[in-house]
């Protein structure tokens, strides 16, 4: 009873509050309790139970009363810690699943279907293996810019299949995407735009998803390339007067792939192509699957219309590896090269390089490589050695970045953040601010207070005093400063 009516509680929420506050301060709720009066919800955290109590309370209420129980007080409480941790992805918690599948339709804009249901499986592993199908055809583009193999456009790499992949919480909706588009073109997500920073994994997904059409299909006409070589094409199509060739190969495909489709910027003419060729694939239910640096609305000088077509779909950003992530892959990295890695080696490799999986990748190739030619075991100090002479770039936090996570996180704008207000509401999220700009960047005190209206350099320090001194006291306020220090060097943001 209670389980059915939390899961009700939690569709209602997954409605009214956005994915980041359903993540944060609604994965541990339970029904602790419910009669025709009360409907007692509690969590795990004091400091979650006021925080909610605060600002969400009204939320929970109209939940409640959306499904037919108008006369149900809400009652919110707290429980003593169960092994649930409420602001932890990486916890169980009793509906997890179901909170992880209201955050993918949040995301995907989509009512939830059989396809749905797919994507939610795949998601919760860590990758399926698939064959991978070596020795495609790998055709290039002909002289007049046209594509003459059924495996049109440029060659695929044969290592980039899904079983090479790892599957980690930066790529997990990106991946599980690209498994249901490989299995199901047309039907899943369309188009599905795929964005990330350079080096995280963005191509290998893309040329895997041909990998599974044709392994399933030989006779599907799947075409990958670069916007570059798109662009390039269609130059030699109108220069050569085979358009009507151009048009008929690419607006006939069953799958477009297009790499790193930023590259369509302050190009009008071959925009102007690409939006009717986007529109009759759309049309025909052909998949369309595109990938770049940045999202779609932050793409220069792209015609709206574009942007908008960017975003029917399914959007995924392919985040920078969290620390273990980046284990994994130098270990996958390593066996494929026949070597074991010591833990202690992959461990170090994954931690001094923590922003670029090719970066990682050319670490491990260069550990392995010069422990062959000296004949030298793998250890740690052979990897101490082997990285000093490597340029490891670390993850850099802008100002904006806090910023951003901040009023993202906290559900408030930019000019409360900074403003005058001292409320709750606002002072907390404003003290973490100050916090993580004093850990995070050089900015010092004075420049924390020019930020945030011209403050006294006495009062950041006593802000920033003020959440040392509560993460040492509070536990689960610890756990949510730790996630929010953790994604502000995991994403990857753009300096």
């Amino acid at each position: 009873m209670e389980r059915s009516l939390l899961r009700s509680i939690l569709q209602q929420l997954g409605a009214r509050v956005r994915r980041e506050q359903l993540e944060t301060w609604f994965r541990s709720l339970d029904v602790r309790r419910a009669d025709e009066r009360e409907v007692e919800l509690s969590v795990t955290s004091t400091f979650v139970r006021d925080w909610v109590q605060k600002n969400y309370l009204g939320v929970l209420q109209e939940a409640v009363t959306a499904l037919g129980e108008p006369r149900r007080r809400v009652v919110l409480t707290h429980r003593e810690e169960d092994g649930w941790d409420s602001l932890r992805f990486a916890q169980p918690t009793p509906m997890s699943d179901e909170i992880d599948r209201l955050l993918r339709q949040r995301d995907e804009r989509v009512p939830a279907s059989p396809m749905a249901n797919q994507v939610a499986q795949a998601a919760g592993g860590a990758g399926q293996a698939l064959p991978s199908p070596f020795g495609m055809p790998s055709s290039l583009p002909a002289a007049t810019g046209v594509p003459t193999s059924r495996r049109l456009g440029n060659a695929l790499n044969p290592n980039y299949t899904f079983d090479r992949f790892v599957v980690g919480p930066c790529n997990r909706l990106a991946h599980a995407s690209a498994l249901a588009i490989g299995e199901n073109p047309g039907c899943a997500y369309n188009p599905l735009f795929v964005h990330g920073n350079v080096g995280l994994g963005k191509s290998h997904l893309l040329q895997a998803i041909c990998h599974t059409v044709l392994r399933r299909d030989p006779k599907a006409r799947v075409l990958y390339l670069s916007c570059e070589d798109f662009t390039n094409a269609f130059i030699q199509a109108i220069q050569s007067h085979s358009l009507d060739q151009f048009r008929e190969t690419y607006r006939t495909a069953d799958v477009l792939v297009i790499d790193d489709v930023q590259f369509l910027a302050n190009k009008d003419k071959t925009q102007d192509e690409f939006f009717h060729t986007f529109n009759a694939l759309y049309d025909a239910q052909k998949q369309i699957v595109l990938s770049s640096d940045r999202p779609p609305v932050e793409i220069p000088t792209v015609e709206e219309r574009l942007v908008s077509r960017f975003k029917w779909g399914l959007v995924a950003e392919v985040e920078a590896p969290c620390f273990d992530t980046r284990v994994a892959i130098v270990r996958r990295k390593a066996a494929g090269r026949g070597i074991e890695l010591p833990e202690e080696v992959a461990r170090f490799l994954a931690e001094r390089v923590a922003t670029n999986i090719r970066e990682l990748e050319g670490a491990v190739i260069k550990v392995v490589g010069i422990a062959a030619i000296t004949e030298q075991p793998i250890t740690l100090a052979l990897a101490e050695s082997c990285i000093r002479g490597m340029p490891v770039r670390q993850t850099q936090v802008s100002t904006d970045d806090i910023m951003t996570l901040i009023t993202s996180e906290f559900a408030i704008t930019a000019r409360e953040l900074t403003g005058k207000s001292r409320t709750q509401t606002v002072s907390l999220p404003r003290q973490i601010a100050m916090y993580l700009l004093r850990e995070h960047t050089e900015s010092s005190l004075e420049d924390v207070g020019r930020i945030f209206g011209n403050r006294d350099h006495t009062t950041v320090l006593y802000a920033v005093n003020k959440i040392k001194e509560r993460t040492q006291k509070d536990k689960m306020f610890k756990e949510l400063m730790d996630g929010l220090g953790n994604r502000l060097l995991t994403r990857g943001f753009r300096s």
